[in-house]
This record gives C-alpha cells, sequence and structure tokens, in this order.
C-alpha cells in the first residue's frame, strides 16, 4: 500500500466534508436537509454501491462465504476487546455501554469503501459488503442494547437497506447472476454519490455543532485513542499470527482503524437524546483519522501487510 494513496484519498475526504461545512454555513443544507440527506444517501446510493460493487468484482463464490465468516469473527473480537478495554482503561460504568458502542462501530460504509477501494478495488468493496451485513445486523441487535439499556431488539429494524443489499450482493456474489447492462450501469452511477453525499453530510454537521465543546471533552480523546491506534494495532498482530487471505487481513486492520460511526449518535439520538458524546465523538475521530490512517498503512507497510 502506498501511504501517498491514503494521504490522496483522506485529503479529497476531507474537501468533500469541507464542502458540505460549507454548503451548511452558507444557509444551503439545514438540519432538516441534511437529515433527508442521510435517508437518501442510506436507502438508495449506499445499497446501489453495495450491489454494484460485487456485479463488477466477479470474485469466485467462495471468496464472499470466506469473507462472511472472517466478517463474523471479527466483530466478535472486537466485541470482546472493546468490552475488554473499557475494564482495564479507567471508564466510569455509566459511560461503559456508550463506549463499547462507539469502540465496536466504524465507519467502514462511508470512509470504508472509498479506501477499501483504492487499495484493493470492486473485489475488495464486494468483500467489504459482508462486514456491512455483520455490521447492520449488530447495530440493530447488539447495539440497540448497549444503549437501550434493557436488552429490547425491534427485529423489524433488521429489514433495512443496508441488509437488504448485503444479502442481495451475498446472492449475486455466490451465483455470479448477473443484471441487464443498462441496470447494472444505473446502479453504479447512483451508488457513485455515495461518498461525496456522505462526507458532505458529515461536514454539515459540523456546521450546526459545538466544535469547541467536542474538542475539550477528554472523554473523547481516550476514545478516539483506542478506536484509531489501540484497535487496529491489535489486528495487525492478529493479522500477523493468524493464516488468513491478505486482502481479507488487510479490510479488517483498515475496518479497525475508521473513525467511530455514524449510527452511534443515530442510536444515541434515539434513547438519549439529551447525550450529545456520541455525536461530538464522531465528529473528533474522524478528523484525527486524518492523521492516525496513514500512520496505521505505514505501520502496516513496515510488517509485510501493505
Amino acid at each position: 500500500m502506498a501511504v501517498s494513496g491514503i494521504i490522496f484519498q483522506m485529503i479529497t475526504l476531507f474537501i468533500m466534508m469541507f464542502a458540505g461545512y460549507l454548503a451548511a454555513r452558507a444557509g444551503l443544507i439545514s438540519p432538516s436537509f441534511r437529515r433527508g440527506l442521510s435517508s437518501l444517501v442510506l436507502s438508495t446510493a449506499f445499497p446501489c454501491c453495495i450491489v454494484s460493487s460485487v456485479l463488477q468484482s466477479g470474485g469466485a463464490p467462495g471468496d464472499m462465504v470466506v469473507a462472511l465468516g472472517v466478517s463474523v469473527a471479527f466483530f466478535a473480537l472486537l466485541i470482546a476487546l472493546a468490552a475488554l478495554l473499557v475494564c482495564i482503561v479507567p471508564t466510569p460504568k455509566p459511560e461503559r455501554s456508550l463506549d463499547q458502542l462507539m469502540l465496536v462501530f466504524t465507519n467502514l460504509a462511508f470512509m470504508g469503501i472509498p479506501i477499501i477501494q483504492v487499495f484493493y478495488g470492486a473485489q475488495g468493496v464486494a468483500m467489504l459488503s459482508m462486514f456491512l451485513l455483520v455490521f447492520n445486523f449488530l447495530v440493530f441487535t447488539y447495539g440497540v442494547m448497549l444503549v437501550s439499556g434493557n436488552g429490547s431488539i425491534n427485529l423489524r429494524q433488521l429489514v433495512n437497506p443496508g441488509v437488504v443489499s448485503a444479502l442481495i450482493a451475498l446472492l449475486f456474489g455466490l451465483t455470479g447472476w448477473r443484471l441487464p447492462s443498462p441496470v447494472e450501469s444505473a446502479l453504479s452511477s447512483i451508488g457513485s454519490i455515495n461518498t461525496p453525499m456522505a462526507m458532505m453530510i458529515i461536514g454539515s454537521s459540523l456546521a450546526h455543532s459545538d466544535i469547541r465543546a467536542a474538542f475539550s471533552n477528554p472523554r473523547l480523546y481516550r476514545v478516539s485513542l483506542l478506536r484509531l491506534i489501540v484497535m487496529p494495532l491489535v489486528f495487525i498482530g492478529l493479522a500477523l499470527v493468524v493464516p488468513i487471505n491478505r486482502m481479507l487481513a488487510g479490510i479488517c486492520v483498515i475496518v479497525a482503524a475508521m473513525p467511530i460511526a455514524g449510527n452511534c449518535s443515530m442510536l444515541s439520538d434515539i434513547y438519549t437524546p439529551e447525550d450529545m458524546t456520541a455525536s461530538h465523538a464522531t465528529i473528533v475521530s474522524t478528523l484525527l483519522s486524518g492523521v492516525t490512517l496513514p500512520l496505521l498503512v505505514a505501520a502496516m507497510n513496515m510488517v509485510g501487510l501493505g
């Protein structure tokens, strides 16, 4: 992996984010409009991106099965590691559940997809779709249990565009089926707006947030340190000793190094709307990842994972 490649990609993503920030400051993106854009991206662009990537990858059916198995093991380890870290690192008990949520769920969709695309192409994104399948299932089961505190799960929430698109992607990956060329072209075109729109949405949220409050909260630096540095270093170590496909090993490390997912803020808004911690943590970790991700790629190259 070329460190220059990740730096170039991060600069590109931050320019998109800055464009969203400027648009919001100019009054072009209001909070209500931002929510509408988020729904548009999650319900159309994101599913199209996932399905299109699998159709373009041309990978073997067995690769999808292996990727699904690796993604299940990956998130199982992530959950266990998060639970361990909030006990080892001094964390007040009332904060542990939310901290675990932020340590487990990373921005593998909106930031992970373009970065994986740079290093591994469409085949890498196809493999990533299996991680997204497990991710979406866990958000509405494990994630809800963490933030609600009562263990309640709404199974209907599992039927969402992210899960459905990943299942469709798995079907095409296993069968090798194709769609008519105009349909595939349309899916690819719609999917191409996924990352630009998502980064502009993140940028617009900066314009409507108390940045000073976010960066003055020591808790957010603690969580970001664990999320952006400790977690990926653990998976680099595991990748060196566990026999695994090199591409999947790299994907695991990169996913582990992503900043905190916006889903954490979404769940927090539903169950604890007065607590802005998750929203602020998403912003802080996203900005800090501009420094940590290039360093991580350099570390991967040093140990032969690049």
